[in-house]
């Protein structure tokens, strides 16, 4: 089988890619692992494309459109593809709005002036591009300033004070591990932990997966944790998210490496039985 991983080989992250392309070489398939500029002719010759962590490290929106390119050529083209296809943030942050509208757990979200009263009154707001990512674009203001600010290509959501972020990383629907970050990923990155998440906690991660249905990729479901202990979602990464599989011990890095192997090679013989029949 000939693979292309499509991820950013100039990325500071690129290692766990590596670690997923080699787990398929091991198995005596043909990986190659390019940026999103690729020759499409090579679409022509690879058997399945598989998204990866394909944002650059110097992040802008040029580089938001670039992408969209292989993404929507892939899937007019209908070829077989890993985590093309998801509902959520591939597809920009809308989806927050409709979330919190029907009474998910979701930060509260509204992209539109006259659905401020939807809000409690906060001393500052964060107005956010719904096509973007690593903040680009994202600003604080008050609610003066969002007034002058804001337009349609905006979310708006309140500013909340969070103690940790927490994420749910998943292949398909099934939970691989979840890890907390404490204080925040911004400004420093800090080094995560394995989070130790309750019950009902797990029920509301599976609940934002299965909207998903039966999605054939990876999912992390990005959560902030108020000081009160209630979890709130921020992002439905279904598109290319970082794994940060250096921060697991060996062997629960090896299980999801297998694990996210073993979903690809379901994919390709659900692909095959169903040409056959």
């Amino acid at each position: 089988m000939n693979i292309l991983m499509i991820s950013n080989i100039d990325n500071d992250e690129k290692l766990e890619d590596i670690w997923l392309a080699r787990t398929f070489q091991n198995d005596g398939h043909k990986v190659a692992i390019v940026d999103k500029n690729y020759d499409e002719r090579l679409e022509d010759i690879f058997d399945v494309f598989l998204l990866r962590n394909s944002w650059a490290s110097s992040a802008n929106i040029d580089n938001i459109k670039e992408k969209g390119k292989f993404l929507k050529r892939i899937i007019k083209k209908n070829l077989p593809r890993i985590n093309f296809d998801g509902k959520f943030d591939g597809e920009g942050k809308e989806y927050l709005v409709d979330l919190y509208k029907n009474g998910y757990q979701v930060i509260p979200t509204i992209d539109n002036i006259e659905d401020m009263y939807l809000l409690k009154s906060y001393d500052k707001y964060m107005l956010k591009l719904k096509y973007s990512y690593d903040g680009i674009g994202q600003s604080i203001v008050t609610q003066n300033e969002l007034k002058k600010k804001f337009n349609d290509s905006y979310i708006i959501q309140p500013f909340i004070e969070f103690v940790s972020e927490v994420q749910f990383y998943y292949i398909k629907e099934k939970l691989e591990y979840a890890l907390e970050f404490k204080p925040s990923k911004v400004p420093i990155y800090p080094d995560a932990e394995e989070y130790k998440y309750t019950t009902k906690e797990l029920e509301m991660a599976n609940t934002f997966v299965k909207l998903n249905d039966s999605y054939y990729g990876i999912q992390r479901v990005d959560f902030i944790k108020l000081k009160d202990g209630t979890l709130l979602l921020t992002e439905i990464e279904d598109a290319s998210p970082y794994l940060d599989l250096d921060c697991l011990d060996e062997e629960l890095r090896n299980k999801f490496i297998n694990d996210y192997k073993e979903m690809v090679y379901e994919y390709m013989e659900n692909l095959k039985n169903n040409k056959n029949n």
